[in-house]
């Protein structure tokens, strides 16, 4: 079933303001091709949805960690 343009900016839409309503910030950014691989290989070993819960649960690592130094 092919979705209408229209169709996918509404929903598209919608999550957004989904993510926004619950206190998320959207973030974009370059990275090297390899940190995408090693990404990649953590999300299918822990059967992830996506990279966003990886790369999240790596920022809070990161942060709590720092902020202990």
């Amino acid at each position: 079933m092919k979705q209408s343009a229209e169709k996918i900016r509404k929903d598209v839409a919608a999550h957004r303001a989904r993510q926004a309503a619950a206190g998320r910030v959207a973030l974009n950014t370059y990275v090297p091709g390899e940190l995408i691989e090693a990404i990649d290989r953590i999300k299918e070993q822990k059967g992830a949805p996506g990279r966003a819960p990886i790369i999240e649960e790596a920022l809070r690592f990161y942060i709590e960690n720092a902020q202990r130094a």
